[in-house]
C-alpha cells in the first residue's frame, strides 16, 4: 500500500505508537463498542505495517471514491490508495453478516487499534490481487498477518466474536399484550434476536400504535428506545373503546452484506458498509397482535339491608358493595380510583312484600333518599338518614347514574339500578297490635258463664290472605284467646306464668275487629261449680298473636285488671282494707286536676288517706315521684269506711306532661296501711295544651221528661253541673225504657265557637252496629265554658239491641276538629229486653257483684262488713275491676 493522502497522511508517523499503546490497553477497550453512526463523525487513522520484503501498508478506513455512501476499507494492499477524486467503476454486493456486524457497530470507532482490527478483518477476509506476491492472495494475507501487531489481531478477534453473536439476518419480536379488554396494560418482550438467536442490544426502536390507545411513557401514540440484552415493556392506556393495533420498528437494520467498490487497476478497490443493496434492507418492522381497550366501566352495586326486622322509627340502613362489572376494571387515574355517588333510595310502606321487578312502578310511594360515593370497588353503608315512618315493608334501590359522575363521566360507560323490592334489599316494620278487652261480670258464680268482648286493631287490612313470597313466610291466619286459672290470687304481672294452668282455649281469625268472646252456646267458658282455692278462685282472658313476617308477635298482659274475672269460695269474715285509685286521665295546662280512690274491706277509725302529685315530667321517660318532682299533696281525706274518696283539686300545671298520682292510706297513729305505685297508668294524668275530646255513654231510668225526637230538638247540652252524668239507678245494664245520653269530656286549649253534635245510632239484636242513618241527633253543644264535662239531652229506648254513640266537634268555620269513631266501647251500650218480674229469692251466700250506684256499693259492702259475711279477701286488681264499673256508672273519669 502506497503512502494516503488526506487526513491519512497527517497521522502515519503515528501508527507504530499506537499500536505499541494499544497492546497494553486492557480488555475492557478491546470490547468497548464504537460510536452509533453519524454523519459528521471521523474515524480514527488505524495504524501501518511493513511487511515482510515490501513497504508499508496502512490498516485502517480510507475516504470513499466518488460515489462512495461513506468511508471504505482497502482489500488491495500496496496498490496506491484510492479516494474522492476516483471514480468507481463497478460494485459487487458480498454475504458476510458477520464483517456487516463488525463494521455496522465499530466502523465510526475514533479508537485506532479498532480501526487497525478492521483493516486487518477486511484483508483477511476479502484480500483481492494487488502488487504484492504476485498477486497471490493467500501469500498477501499471511505477510499481512505476519507484519500486525499481535494486539490488532486480538482485538480483530475479540470484534468478530461479537459480531458473531450479533450478526443478521435480524428477527423483530413485536411482544404481547397485557391487559386486553380493559383500560390499562402493556406490551411486554419487545426484542431484537441476532441470526444466533442472541438479543442485540444497542439498536433504536419505535413502537406506533393505531387506535384508541397512548403509550404511557410519552403520552402519545409513539415511543421510541434502544434495545438492551433483556426484553422491554412498553405499558399504555386506553383513550377510547376500540381496537388497537401496533408495531414495531426496528429502523437501522444491520447489514447481512458488505460492498466492493472498483476502480481502476492502478487504484485500490475498498470495501464499504455504504451503498447498501434494496435486497439488504436497512429496517425491520414486526406487527404486533391488534387488542381491545376499554377506557370506561361498567359499575355495578350489590346490596343488602343492615337489619330485616325493625321498629317504628328506627333507621334504615343499606349495606351496598360496589365493583365493576365482570370483564371490566374500575377506572383508575394517578393510581387513585375515581369516586362514583350513587343513589340508594327506599321505597315503601307496602302492607306486604311486592313482587320482584325491574324497576319501581308510577306511583311508588318514596320514603326518602340517601347518596353514598364509592372510592372505587368496596362496601359502604348508607348513613340511617331514611327511617321507618309507619308500618310495612320498605326496600331499597341503588342506582348509579352516568350524569352524577361529574369528571369521572367519561370513564363510566353506562347507567345501573338495582332490581326493586329484591328480598335482600327489603325491610319489614312489622304491625303492631292494639288490644282492648273487658270481661261482662267481674263476680261470676260457680258454675255460672263468663264472658269476654275483645277489640283487635292493627292487623293490615288484608291480613289471612298474603301466601308468601319468596324467603316471606305466609299470614298467620289464627289468633287465641285463652283463659288461665284458676288462680290462687289475681295476676301481679303483665308475662304468663310457664306453670299457668289453662282453664279455656278458642281461636279467632287473626283480623281486627270485635270478637265476643263466650256467647256461643257450643263453646261457652264455664266457671268451676266450686271454687279450688279457699279464698276464691281468679281466671284471666288473654289474647295472644304468635306474629308472622307482617304482624308482631304479641301476648295481651296476664295482670290486665280487665280480663280477670272471680269465682267466690268460701265465705271468710274479715276483709282488710284495699284502696285502687283512677286519676283524672288528660287536662289541659292550666286546668286544675284532681284523682279519686275506692276504699274497700274493713278500715279503722282515724284512717286517713293523702294524695300526692308529682310532674309534670316528659311521658317517655322513666316516671319519677320524689321530692324534686313533688307537684302537690293533699290535705289528710278521713276514711271513716269503705267508699270513694276524692282527692280534691290540685293546682294547674303550667306545662305539658304527665302527673303521676301516688295515694297513701295511713292509720291513726301515721303508719301506713297501704301506698300506690309511681307510673301506674291509671294513675297518670296527662296535661296537654291540645283540644282533646272524649266521650262516655250513658244510661238510666227514664226521668218522665219529654223524650227529645230524632231531630235533635231536646233538652240542650250544657257543661255538666255535679252529678248531672250520674245514672238514677244502678243496675247490671240498661233495658228498653231506660233513657241513654253521652257525657263529653273536653280538655286541652277550646278555640272560640266550637261546637259538639252527638248521633245516636242503633243495630237490632244480633245485628252489627252500622253507624250509617242515626235514630236521634243532639242539638248542638257550644264549648263555651271551655275545658270540662258537656251531658247530651236523654234519648229513651223502646227496642232492645245495639246504641253507639259518635261525636262530632267542629270549630266556629266548620273545620272538624275531633271525630269519634263508630263502635267505641266507651260510646256503646246494650239494651236488653224487659226482664220479667223475679220471684222472691233467698239471700245470696256469695259476696255481691261490685256494681251499681255509690249508695248499693257502700250499703252492700257495709252490711257484709258488719254482719261478718264477707268471704274473701279481695284483691286489689279485683277491686281496680270494680273501681273502673263504678266509674262507668257514677260518670267519674274512665280509662
Amino acid at each position: 500500500m502506497q503512502a494516503r493522502p488526506s487526513w491519512h497522511a497527517r497521522r502515519a508517523t503515528s501508527a507504530l505508537l499506537a499500536a505499541t499503546l494499544a497492546a497494553g490497553a486492557g480488555l475492557a477497550l478491546l470490547l468497548a463498542p464504537g460510536p452509533a453512526p453519524a454523519a459528521a463523525a471521523v474515524p480514527a487513522t488505524g495504524i501501518g505495517i511493513t511487511p515482510s520484503g515490501y513497504g508499508p501498508v496502512q490498516l485502517g478506513p480510507l475516504d470513499g471514491p466518488a460515489g462512495s455512501d461513506e468511508h471504505g476499507y482497502c482489500v488491495q494492499a500496496r496498490v496506491t490508495a484510492s479516494g474522492p477524486a476516483d471514480t468507481v467503476r463497478g460494485a459487487t454486493h458480498v454475504d458476510d453478516p458477520q464483517l456487516a456486524a463488525a463494521l455496522a457497530r465499530h466502523r465510526w470507532s475514533t479508537d485506532d487499534l479498532t480501526q487497525a482490527a478492521l483493516g486487518y478483518e477486511v484483508h483477511q477476509r476479502h484480500q483481492r490481487p494487488g502488487s504484492m506476491a504476485g498477486g497471490d492472495v493467500d501469500a498477501v494475507r499471511g505477510l499481512l498477518a505476519a507484519a500486525t501487531p499481535q494486539a490488532v489481531k486480538d482485538r480483530a478477534a475479540q470484534i468478530m466474536a461479537q459480531a458473531a453473536a450479533e450478526a443478521g439476518p435480524w428477527t423483530g419480536v413485536a411482544g404481547s399484550v397485557s391487559g386486553e379488554g380493559t383500560r390499562t396494560g402493556e406490551i411486554r418482550g419487545i426484542h431484537l434476536r441476532s441470526a444466533s438467536g442472541q438479543l442485540v442490544a444497542g439498536v433504536p426502536f419505535t413502537v406506533t400504535l393505531s387506535g384508541p390507545a397512548t403509550l404511557d411513557a410519552t403520552g402519545t401514540r409513539t415511543y421510541s428506545g434502544t434495545t438492551t440484552t433483556a426484553p422491554i415493556n412498553v405499558g399504555w392506556t386506553a383513550t377510547g373503546n376500540g381496537t388497537v393495533s401496533y408495531q414495531v420498528r426496528f429502523p437501522d437494520a444491520w447489514r447481512t452484506t458488505v460492498t466492493v467498490l472498483e476502480l481502476a487497476a492502478n487504484r485500490q478497490d475498498q470495501l464499504t458498509y455504504g451503498n447498501r443493496p434494496g435486497h439488504d434492507p436497512a429496517e425491520v418492522t414486526v406487527p404486533g397482535e391488534p387488542f381491545e381497550v376499554v377506557r370506561d366501566f361498567r359499575p355495578r352495586a350489590t346490596t343488602t339491608v343492615r337489619d330485616v326486622v325493625v321498629g317504628a322509627g328506627d333507621p334504615l340502613v343499606d349495606v351496598v358493595t360496589f365493583a365493576a362489572a365482570p370483564g371490566d376494571e374500575w377506572a383508575v387515574l394517578d393510581g387513585v380510583p375515581v369516586a362514583l355517588p350513587a343513589d340508594v333510595t327506599w321505597y315503601g310502606p307496602y302492607d306486604s312484600p311486592q313482587p320482584q321487578a325491574a324497576a319501581p312502578p308510577a306511583g311508588a310511594p318514596v320514603a326518602g333518599v340517601e347518596r353514598v360515593v364509592a372510592e372505587g370497588p368496596g362496601t359502604v353503608s348508607t348513613a340511617g338518614t331514611v327511617r321507618a315512618s309507619g308500618p310495612g315493608f320498605y326496600t331499597a334501590v341503588v342506582t348509579i347514574r352516568r350524569a352524577d359522575a361529574g369528571p369521572f363521566a367519561d370513564y363510566v360507560r353506562e347507567d345501573f339500578a338495582a332490581p326493586w323490592f329484591e328480598e335482600a334489599e327489603t325491610a319489614v316494620d312489622r304491625f303492631d297490635l292494639v288490644h282492648e278487652s273487658e270481661v261482662r261480670e267481674y263476680n261470676v258464680a260457680p258454675g255460672g258463664r263468663a264472658f269476654d268482648r275483645i277489640t283487635i286493631s292493627g292487623y293490615p287490612d288484608d291480613h289471612g290472605q298474603f301466601g308468601g313470597l319468596g324467603g316471606w313466610a305466609p299470614d298467620l291466619g289464627e289468633a287465641t284467646v285463652t283463659v288461665y286459672g284458676p288462680l290462687a290470687a289475681a295476676p301481679d304481672g303483665p308475662e304468663v306464668p310457664e306453670d299457668a294452668p289453662v282453664h279455656w282455649t278458642d281461636t279467632l281469625a287473626a283480623v281486627d275487629g270485635v270478637f265476643e268472646v263466650g256467647y256461643d252456646d257450643a263453646h261457652p267458658v264455664l266457671a268451676p261449680a266450686r271454687a279450688t282455692h279457699p279464698g276464691g278462685d281468679y281466671f284471666v282472658f288473654v289474647y295472644a298473636f304468635a306474629g308472622d313476617d307482617r304482624v308482631e308477635a304479641y301476648v295481651s298482659p296476664f295482670d290486665d285488671v280487665r280480663e280477670v274475672f272471680y269465682v267466690p269460695g268460701p265465705p271468710e269474715v274479715v276483709v282488710p282494707p284495699s284502696v285502687v285509685t283512677r286519676a283524672q286521665p288528660s287536662g289541659a295546662a292550666g286546668a286544675p286536676i284532681h284523682d279519686v280512690a275506692l276504699v274497700t274491706g274493713t278500715t279503722d277509725p282515724g284512717d286517713h288517706l293523702v294524695f300526692r302529685a308529682y310532674g309534670p315530667q316528659d311521658p317517655e321517660a322513666e316516671p319519677v315521684c320524689d321530692e324534686g318532682t313533688l307537684l302537690w299533696t293533699s290535705e289528710a281525706v278521713p276514711v271513716p269506711g269503705a267508699g270513694l274518696y276524692d282527692s280534691g283539686s290540685a293546682p294547674a300545671p303550667d306545662r305539658e306532661g304527665a302527673v303521676y298520682w301516688v295515694e297513701t292510706l295511713h292509720a291513726a297513729d301515721g303508719s301506713v296501711r297501704h301506698t300506690g305505685v309511681c307510673g301506674l297508668p291509671y294513675e297518670t294524668t296527662l296535661v296537654t295544651a291540645d283540644l282533646a275530646v272524649r266521650t262516655q255513654a250513658r244510661s238510666g231510668p227514664q226521668e218522665g221528661s219529654a223524650a227529645p225526637d230524632e231531630g235533635g230538638d231536646g233538652p240542650q247540652g250544657s257543661a255538666a253541673p255535679e252529678g248531672s252524668g250520674e245514672p238514677d239507678v244502678g243496675g247490671d245494664g240498661p233495658v228498653v225504657g231506660d233513657a241513654l245520653w253521652d257525657v263529653v269530656v273536653v280538655s286541652g286549649t277550646v278555640p272560640e265557637g266550637a261546637t259538639t253534635v252527638v248521633d245516636l245510632f242503633h243495630a237490632p239484636e244480633g245485628e252489627p252496629l252500622d253507624c250509617a242513618e242515626p235514630v236521634w241527633t243532639s242539638a248542638p253543644i257550644p264549648l263555651a265554658d271551655g275545658p270540662g264535662d258537656y251531658v247530651t239531652g236523654r234519648y229513651p229506648t223502646t227496642a232492645p239491641g245495639t246504641y253507639g254513640y259518635v261525636e262530632r266537634t267542629t270549630a266556629a268555620d266548620g273545620t272538624v276538629l275531633s271525630t269519634g269513631e263508630c263502635g267505641d266501647p266507651a260510646e256503646t251500650l246494650t239494651v236488653a229486653p224487659p226482664a220479667p218480674t223475679p220471684e222472691a229469692a233467698p239471700e245470696p251466700e256469695q259476696p255481691l257483684a261490685v256494681t251499681g250506684a255509690d249508695a248499693a256499693l257502700l250499703g252492700g259492702a257495709a252490711l257484709l262488713l258488719v254482719a261478718g259475711g264477707v268471704a274473701v279477701a279481695v284483691h286489689r286488681a279485683r277491686l281496680r275491676r270494680a273501681l273502673d264499673a263504678t266509674a262507668a256508672d257514677e260518670g267519674w273519669p274512665a280509662p
